[in-house]
Order: structure tokens, then sequence, then C-alpha cells
């Protein structure tokens, strides 16, 4: 999927920004232009000169810095960030500090980011958003298993290359999952639309905060609409924390139902009987995906046996409510068994035709603790009975 879009271009309050950098960066790094701007940082391209290629710095806003250890808050968690590699996290290079700049040098991804591809084309194919999950998913997985809780995650923190992979942005802004989510003084970090209901209330925040966000990117990418669109911070939190979803199949029909229950779970209100790991999320998406490609299967010409759409078997089941998924609920069955491959290996086997190998009494007995020990004591009743009989 290729969408073009325009290059952001620089503001006349860029000016001052660039020109600092460029003076922080001289020798190191020459400033090309603008990548992108948001409301916690903005993103320039750069050529790093020693190594001839091409990275992203991030500029932090300077508002987030304006607490007291803020900056040293920041750069400790760059440096945690920066020690995770996985194929699927954009890597950071360096963090650094210079009068009021306070950046990040980053790996370059050609690409987009998520959150343009669906307001420019709507909802996504199941396929590619089930990759999409998968590839997000073991990032998510890799860093919250050394303690690393993401903390925004959303479509404009995912890119993808021009392969199409998926890479997550944004660890550096990440903190250790013991800690509280809100900063020395008070400001929530993240995007409120996408925060799960205890990083909006202000509770602690462990790796289950970022599979709600996960759930809330999966349900965007299958509808092509906002999840929660309020316009209001109150209006938002009020929602994430009380309100139920619409089950994503009563938005798009052509999804599998079985999608409904992967959803309801990842957003459930209560951390406790919400997905607890990235892992468990993406194996029931591809389950879903496993099912929805054998409803789709046909038949294929000249073959005995054919498979069996159940949306012909059987009726449709309607949508469940999102608060009646359970923690212990688990996706139906897939009726769809493809039994070639084992066939195969049968036929190739050259040990189909032949029977068990016969074990003799002597090799029983001398292999066989149990039976020895049964032969010893025939044996010595046998001639003890024998004694007997000729006293």
């Amino acid at each position: 999927m290729k969408v073009d879009r325009p290059a952001p271009q620089l503001r006349p309050s860029d000016a001052g920004v660039v020109e600092s950098l460029r003076k922080a960066t001289l020798g190191e790094y020459e400033v090309m232009g603008l990548l992108g701007r948001g409301g916690m940082a903005t993103v320039y391209l750069a050529h790093d000169i020693a190594l001839d290629r091409k990275v992203a710095i991030k500029v932090m806003a300077p508002h987030l810095l304006s607490g007291e250890g803020m900056a040293e808050r920041f750069k400790r968690e760059a440096r945690t960030a920066g020690s995770l590699s996985h194929p699927h996290i954009i890597p950071i290079y360096a963090v650094k500090e210079a009068g009021e700049l306070l950046f990040f040098v980053m790996k370059f991804v050609e690409g987009r980011p998520l959150d343009s591809i669906i307001q420019e084309v709507g909802a996504v194919p199941f396929a590619m958003a089930q990759t999409i999950m998968q590839q997000v998913g073991s990032a998510l997985g890799y860093a919250h298993r050394r303690g690393i809780v993401h903390r925004d995650i959303k479509p404009a923190n995912i890119m993808l290359d021009a392969q199409g992979r998926a890479k997550i942005m944004d660890f550096g802004l990440a903190r250790m999952r013991v800690a509280d989510h809100k900063t020395t003084t008070g400001m929530v970090l993240g995007t409120p639309r996408y925060m799960s209901p205890e990083q909006i209330s202000g509770q602690p925040v462990d790796h289950r905060s970022d599979i709600f966000s996960l759930g809330i990117v999966l349900w965007e990418m299958l509808t092509g609409r906002r999840l929660f669109s309020g316009t209001e911070m109150a209006q938002v939190s009020h929602s994430i924390t009380y309100d139920e979803h619409e089950p994503p199949t009563r938005v798009n029909p052509d999804l599998p139902a079985m999608l409904d229950f992967v959803v309801a779970r990842a957003l459930k209100k209560d951390a406790a009987v919400r997905y607890q790991d990235a892992d468990e999320m993406a194996a029931d998406l591809h389950a879903c995906l496993a099912e929805l490609r054998a409803r789709e299967e046909k038949p294929v010409e000249g073959e005995s046996t054919k498979t069996l759409k159940l949306g012909e078997a059987e009726p449709t089941v309607g949508a469940p409510a999102a608060a009646t998924i359970a923690v212990d609920t688990r996706l139906p069955f897939s009726r769809h068994f493809d039994s070639s491959a084992a066939l195969r290996r049968l036929a190739k086997s050259s040990h189909t035709g032949r029977m068990p190998r016969r074990v003799g009494l002597v090799r029983r007995i001398v292999s066989d603790p149990p039976a020895r020990r049964l032969f010893v004591i025939t044996v010595l009743a046998a001639a003890a009975g024998g004694f007997i009989a000729l006293a």
C-alpha cells in the first residue's frame, strides 16, 4: 500500500530552533529539513557526517523540560530505550543536550506513520492489520520482558517502512514500569485518546496499559474510524473509563466475528481481565486470520474433497457485548483442518507396512526388571517345591 503525502514545511517560528540545532550538531550532523511535528517534539532529517547515513533528530518541546530534573529524566529513559535491539523498534543512537535543546538521534526510516494511512485509505485489510499487530506485539513483548512500558502506543508512533514492515517509534519517552505515569510536575505523558483507564486515572501503569492502547489501534485499523473521538480531555477520559466500544464487525460486517472477542478482551477496563501479554493477543489474531482464510477458500477442481464454508452451514451469530467477554473467554475453535501435510508424510514413510518387532522371552527377562523378578521367584518356588517332593 503506497500513499503519497506532501512533505511538511518549516514555519518561521522554526528558524531559531533549527539554527540552535545546527550549532549544537556542527561537525556531527547536517540538518537537512523537517520530517514532522507533534505536541511533544519536532523531528528533523539530518545527515550523519562520520557514518555517511541519514538520521532523524527529535527535538523535545521546551515545555516538557520545564520541571525540575525533567531533562535528566528524559535522557535517562532515552538511554534505557536505546538498549532495546529489535527489528520492529526504531533504535536510538544518541541523546544530547545543548543549551535549552534536548534531542534524540534515531535511525531514519523511510515510510509512513500508520495514522496517516488510516486517514487517507480508511479501514486496513485484516490480513495487513494482523501482520502489523503481530510485528508490533512482538516488539512490545520484547520491551515488556525487559521492564519497559511504552505508554504512548498509537498509530502515529507506528511507522510502516517501504517494505510494509511495522516499526515502533518513541520508545525514548517510555518509563520503567515501576514508576508512576506522571511527571514530577503532575503532567500526564502520552496521547489521551489512546491511554488506558488506569493511565487516565493516575493509577500505577504496567505493560497491560500498552495492551489497551494496542486494542484501540487494532479497532481503528479494522474500522477506519477513531474510537474515542471527543474534542475535550474530560470527554475522552470519561469515554475511555466508562463507555463500552462498538464491536468492529458492526462497523465492518466483512470481518470475522471472532475479532470481536479479541478486541473486547484487549479493551477491558480492568487490567486484570485484559490480555496479560502482547504475544497472547497476537496468537488469537493469528487464529482469526486462519479462520477467515478457511472461509474464503474455494474447492480445487478435480479433488474429491472440498472446504465447507461455515457461513453457509451455520447461521451468523451476532457480536457479543464487549462487557460479556471475560478473562477466561476462549475463541471458538477453527473448523478448518488441513491434513494434506500429514497424509504426504504417511505416504512417504517406509515404516507404515512393518509390524512391530516381537520381543523374545529371554530379552524380556533381561531388559525388564519386574519380569526378571517374577522369573527368579518362579524358579526359586519351583526348586523349593521339587526339594520338598523329594524329601
